[in-house]
Order: structure tokens, then C-alpha cells, then sequence
């Protein structure tokens, strides 16, 4: 009986050692349903040889509210995040030339950026993980994912009101009503995704891409923002209110 009882219990912990490795970067079992998309992804680009054109919300975009283009009027090129270091928002991110890695686990999928040492983690349903509370909300959001038909669907959302939600070099902000929708899937050897962002008090319909990016050897990380580099630019910036105080800046 002791010896059934040895022998099943070391059943068990071979099925949950499959069962972890499956979703492990090195022993990871892809499906119908879910896509393998584990490893290191070049840059993201464009169809048509566009670069990352088409992942670029510009400032005279028709798709921006008259209460984006009166933030774009009011608020000073020298007030934004960026020089401060403030990384990169989702989606603008993806314009950024830096390789990225998906790592996918049991219970979540991260997502390191080679720009900003920026991580995000995708909670995946059916996992019991905790929701955020109703007044707290997240630089990157609070991201949920599911496989659906062979992709990985990502839905973001509380995220802060943040100066450069929806583009960090034409002043376009985003609102705490920003929602993002990712899907990623796998085309042979490349990996495809596509993005819609919705925010109403900002944009008048969906902001879409698609882009694709090819797997490579190398994470292009240890990218540190300088806080002296972030500003040098600043002394070519002319404020639109000279009348008010000059900004002081803190340095972290």
C-alpha cells in the first residue's frame, strides 16, 4: 500500500512538472487555441515597408476630439513627462526601435521592453487574481488576457490620466476611459499584433494597427534614461507662457 501510495504521488508531480513546463519558455506546448509566442521579437513594423508609420496617432489625426486639440493648444511641449524621464506610454511604446521578449507562464504572460526596462504583466482569466480597487489605476494599466481561436486577446484598462497617453511627441493625451485591445498571433515565423485603443474623451473612433515582428537573438536592454540627456533638448523649447514662473525641475 505505501509503496501505491509513493508511486502515485510521484504520478502527481510528474503530471504538474509537465504541466508547468508547458508553459515555460523552454518547454512551452503550443495549440489550437493557444498560440506560441514565447521568445525574443524585433521591433515592430509595419505592412507595406512603412516602418512604424502606421502605429503613429499624429496631432492633426481626424480621429481627435476638439478636447484633444484644446489640450494640444493649452499645454507647453516643456511640460511633458518625457523629460523627466517618464517612459514610454501603451500604445506609443510600439513606435520605439527597441526588440522586446514574451515570456508565457501558467497563470500570466509578461512582457519585457527593451525601452525604459518597462515590464508588464497580463493577467490571464480564470486564475483568481485580484482586481484593482475602484479608485486605484496604473501608469500601464491593468491588463487581462485570454486564448481565443489561436490568439492571446489583452485587454487593458486603468490607466492614469497621463500628458502623453496617446502620443509623447504631439502632446496627445489619454484619460482614465482609456482602453486598449491587443491580439497577438503567430504567422510561420513571425508574430502579429494588433492593436485597437478606444479613450472618448479623446478620440472620436478606434485608433488601429496591425504590425508584425520577426524573432531575434538578442534583448535589446540596459537602456537607461539620463536625466541631463532627457533635457538637453529643453534649451531650444520656447515656453508659451513667458509671464508664468520658470519651471523648477527635481531631480530624483
Amino acid at each position: 500500500m505505501k509503496n501505491r501510495i509513493s508511486r502515485l504521488t510521484a504520478s502527481i508531480r510528474l503530471i504538474s512538472t509537465v504541466a508547468a513546463l508547458s508553459f515555460t519558455g523552454q518547454g512551452f506546448a503550443a495549440s489550437d487555441d493557444i498560440p506560441d509566442i514565447d521568445g525574443l521579437w524585433s521591433f515592430p513594423q509595419c505592412a507595406e515597408g512603412r516602418f512604424s508609420g502606421c502605429t503613429v496617432l499624429r496631432e492633426d489625426d481626424p480621429r481627435l476630439t476638439e478636447r484633444a486639440r484644446a489640450y494640444q493648444a493649452a499645454i507647453d511641449e516643456i511640460a511633458q513627462p518625457k523629460y523627466d524621464c517618464a517612459p514610454m506610454p501603451i500604445p506609443h511604446m510600439y513606435t520605439d526601435p527597441y526588440s522586446f521578449r514574451i515570456e508565457q507562464l501558467e497563470d500570466r504572460v509578461r512582457v519585457y521592453y527593451g525601452k525604459d526596462d518597462v515590464v508588464r504583466t497580463i493577467w490571464l482569466e480564470g486564475f483568481g487574481h485580484p482586481e484593482p480597487a475602484i479608485n486605484e489605476f496604473l501608469y500601464f494599466g491593468h491588463a487581462v488576457g485570454r486564448y481565443e481561436d489561436g490568439a492571446l486577446v489583452v485587454e487593458t484598462s486603468k490607466f492614469t490620466f497621463d500628458p502623453q497617453g496617446l502620443n509623447a511627441d504631439f502632446r496627445i493625451p489619454s484619460s482614465t476611459q482609456k482602453k486598449m485591445t491587443e491580439r497577438f498571433t503567430r504567422d510561420g515565423d513571425d508574430l502579429v499584433l494588433e492593436v485597437s485603443t478606444v479613450d472618448t474623451f479623446f478620440l472620436r473612433e478606434p485608433w488601429e494597427f496591425t504590425v508584425r515582428s520577426t524573432p531575434v537573438e538578442t534583448l535589446d536592454a540596459n537602456w537607461t534614461c539620463e536625466l541631463s540627456g532627457a533635457r538637453r533638448s529643453l534649451m531650444f523649447e520656447i515656453s508659451k507662457y513667458p509671464d508664468d514662473p520658470e519651471p523648477v525641475r527635481i531631480d530624483y
